[in-house]
């Protein structure tokens, strides 16, 4: 495994929004699939956001070396505005279960954090919804 291999890659949203999120994927040398599969899931779990500039840094590191073990990690970093950043971290055996299990969590951290920003929003007068009723 290399160390060092540094790919920035945008891409657009589902969406027809101005926001481009960016993504940047550091460490451990990534097979081309591999890089498209990263791409492909953090463009999933980024579909409901909709403030711009969004930037996602997923960064891969072996942490034992060449002894074995779990001792791939994949940390992923979403930095989306006017939030707090959210950090995902976990260790595997290989890369593609470490950015798979890291994944889960910072899905699970941005639609919880979406989930929040819509519950929190203007809730009309009981009047006022009494009116659009009739």
């Amino acid at each position: 495994m290399r160390f060092g291999t540094i790919v920035a890659v945008s891409l657009c949203m589902a969406k027809a929004t101005s926001s481009v999120p960016t993504i940047e994927i550091v460490g451990l040398a990534i097979a081309p699939p591999f890089r498209a599969r990263i791409v492909r899931q953090i463009r999933h779990a980024l579909v409901g956001v909709q403030t711009s500039p969004v930037h996602v840094r997923v960064s891969f590191a072996d942490v034992n070396g060449p002894k074995g073990g779990l001792d791939v990690r994949c940390a992923i970093h979403v930095k989306i505005p006017r939030t707090a950043p959210l950090h995902a971290e976990e260790t595997a055996t290989s890369d593609i279960t470490a950015f798979d299990l890291s994944e889960a969590a910072i899905s699970r951290q941005i639609a919880r954090q979406l989930e929040r920003k819509q519950e929190s929003g203007r809730h009309p007068k009981k009047y006022y919804a009494a009116r659009r009723v009739q």
